[in-house]
């Protein structure tokens, strides 16, 4: 029996680096301006996959998959329905436009999926970051990754550089969510997919590739 899509939301939100590396997510952000807006979280119809304890992507485990859509465009989903801090994509460095998590509002934020994007975000004081999520124009993703890093010195980046830690989006994409502890500081997580794709000899499955907490510190979960 599926998960009922309200369990799966205070998990997340209770542990979202262990809800992360064992369920696949795909978020749907919104187009308004950030800020706090409403999401629903539904499961997600079709086969899924995460990494093993041991072997990692060698050996990969059936598991069951949602998708977190803003409720603008989730037009006739039932599911968990709740508030979050939702970062808008900026389209090129130039439009990117910071966000501040702080102690008020809700206790999650999320945006929609990285095909290319860069996540910044930049520390401003105890459970305070300002973050952004830009998208490419005009260049690739690891032209944009290497502009934010060389204009903001001081910001944690997670972006499409297809070097460790960060993902490369030719053949992955990311979800990017961030939960406020009891303590009242932010910690930011991407689990990168790959790219379920149809056809002869292709592998139809939605699959977990890996997890990372990217902000603090940067650390590998699965």
């Amino acid at each position: 029996m599926a998960i009922d899509p309200a369990i799966a939301y205070n998990t997340l939100v209770a542990n979202p680096g262990e809800f992360l590396k064992r369920y696949a997510i795909r978020i749907f952000g919104a187009t308004a301006a950030s800020g706090q807006a409403n999401y629903v979280m539904v499961n997600r119809v079709g086969a899924a996959s995460r990494p093993g304890s041991i072997l990692g992507t060698l050996h990969m485990h059936g598991t069951e998959s949602f998708e977190i859509r803003a409720q603008a465009v989730a037009v006739g989903l039932v599911g968990k329905l709740f508030v979050a801090h939702s970062i808008h994509m900026d389209v090129g460095a130039a439009a990117m436009g910071f966000y501040r998590l702080g102690p008020l509002g809700p206790n999650i934020m999320l945006t929609g999926q990285l095909s290319g994007c860069s996540f910044v975000m930049l520390p401003v004081g105890p459970g305070q970051l300002d973050v952004a999520h830009v998208q490419p124009q005009g260049q690739t993703g690891q032209a944009l990754y290497g502009q934010v890093t060389g204009a903001l010195p001081n910001a944690l980046v997670y972006g499409a550089s297809g070097t460790s830690g960060n993902y490369d989006s030719v053949d992955r994409r990311a979800s990017i969510v961030g939960v406020r502890g009891g303590n009242g500081e932010w910690r930011i997580f991407a689990q990168k997919t790959n790219l379920p794709v149809a056809g002869a000899g292709a592998n139809p499955s939605f699959g977990v590739k890996s997890v990372y907490q990217i902000y603090p510190d940067r650390q590998k979960l699965s």
